[in-house]
């Protein structure tokens, strides 16, 4: 990933009544809090967030799915991911510098999220 900073979405619904979406919902929120990531959240169901819901669902092309994460750069540009990759660099994370030396192509989460910042200055 690139090195310019980038602000980081993430995309929940509260009213969610999927066990799997409700589930992955509270683990990405324990990860990224336990790991001092700054993100800012919009709730699918708040009313008041219609809008910026839409706007995502449109960006990712999935409706109705949470959680969806968006990378938002300087320039406005809106990167997706969903919950299967924000897990990948979870895992990645534990392995030993050995293996991640040998392996430079795998994303850990320093390289993902060391350059997410919670606002532009």
């Amino acid at each position: 990933m690139a090195s310019e900073q980038k602000k980081l979405i993430v995309l929940i619904s509260q009213g969610c009544h999927d066990r799997t979406q409700s589930a992955n919902q509270s683990k990405a929120l324990d990860w990224l809090n336990s790991k001092n990531v700054p993100h800012s959240i919009v709730d699918g169901m708040d009313p008041n967030q219609r809008e910026r819901r839409n706007q995502l669902f449109e960006i990712s092309g999935v409706r109705g799915n949470y959680p969806q994460f968006f990378f938002e750069n300087k320039d406005g540009e809106m990167i997706y991911f969903d919950f299967e990759r924000l897990e990948g660099w979870n895992e990645t994370n534990g392995l030993s510098a050995e293996i991640l030396a040998q392996h430079p192509e795998l994303e850990t989460w320093g390289k993902v999220f060391g350059n997410v910042v919670e606002s532009f200055s």
